[in-house]
């Protein structure tokens, strides 16, 4: 019922490591109010991201910390780019992510959907949120793929294989954004839990989540800061254009942005048949060894 030939089975490991993670969480949340007199802002205020990305990824890190200290594997088992995290995977993932949101807005403006009226932000204040949207989206990179495409991916594939794994986590990845923002559709948990697949792909194809990284930064950054659109009803603090968005919901996403636009179905799979024809190998998992059952 608990134990393997690998040792204690991955349902179990999985638990202790959601465990930990929540534990850390309820831990952070009584604490840094507490120390840090942290005044409420915006969703989408580039600060309050920072200061909730560095938590969240602290509490990542630390579970999957022990996780290793106990299964006695690395990071990189996991997918956790160590050396080479901002290396030519993460760059091109950086291509991709910006490309890909570009190409969605791109299509979205060929059909009059969206228009630049011009620069919201000027000058110095354009740099300063250009520094703090940069910052905030590497950490929402970091922190989302190593909480949800690290430890969580690698231990249920070892429990029911990879792509039953990468489908249920890309689901619960949809769920997450769907039951806890507002003004969700289903058109945004689609989208999300598809992008979120591909990410898993990328994983499979690349053997670290470097790729991963670099596309989700990216693709968030020019979403509501280059591109700037909205995002649960709301339009990012700092973002670069003023714009107009017009036209049918299918088309613009509304309240939710362009990825809730039904485009965005288009420009995903452009991004898995691509991805697939440029990145032929698997590299993930790489085989966990055995570790002996005391």
């Amino acid at each position: 019922m608990f134990l393997n030939l690998h040792g204690l089975r991955a349902g179990w490991r999985l638990l202790i490591f959601v465990g930990i993670f929540l534990s850390l969480g309820f831990l952070t949340d009584w604490i840094v109010p507490r120390i840090l007199q942290i005044r409420q802002r915006s969703f989408l205020d580039p600060v309050a991201l920072i200061s909730s990305e560095v938590q969240t990824l602290i509490q990542a890190l630390i579970a999957t910390w022990i996780m290793a200290r106990i299964e006695r594997r690395g990071f990189r088992e996991y997918g956790i780019p160590m050396r080479n995290a901002f290396g030519r995977d993460f760059w091109g993932g950086l291509a991709w992510g910006l490309g890909s949101t570009s190409l969605l807005v791109g299509l979205i403006a060929a059909f009059g959907g969206y228009h630049v009226l011009g620069l919201a932000i000027h000058g110095a204040t354009l740099w300063y949120f250009v520094v703090l949207w940069t910052i905030a989206n590497l950490l929402i990179g970091f922190s989302e793929e190593i909480q949800f495409r690290a430890y969580l991916l690698a231990t249920a594939a070892d429990g029911i294989g990879f792509w039953l794994a990468a489908i249920l986590l890309s689901v619960g990845f949809g769920g997450l954004h769907y039951f806890l923002k507002p003004h969700e559709r289903w058109e945004d948990f689609a989208s999300t839990g598809l992008l979120g697949l591909f990410m898993c792909f990328t994983l499979r194809r690349t053997g670290s989540l470097a790729f991963a990284i670099g596309f989700h930064a990216a693709f968030d950054f020019a979403n509501i800061f280059l591109w700037s659109g909205q995002n649960a009803g709301q339009y990012a603090v700092g973002h670069l254009f003023e714009t107009r968005w017009q036209g049918p919901r299918w088309l613009t996403g509304g309240l939710l942005g362009p990825e809730a636009s039904w485009v965005v179905f288009v420009v995903i799979a452009v991004l898995f048949g691509l991805f697939d024809r440029l990145y032929r190998h698997q590299k993930f998992p790489m085989g966990f060894p055995l570790i002996p059952v005391a």
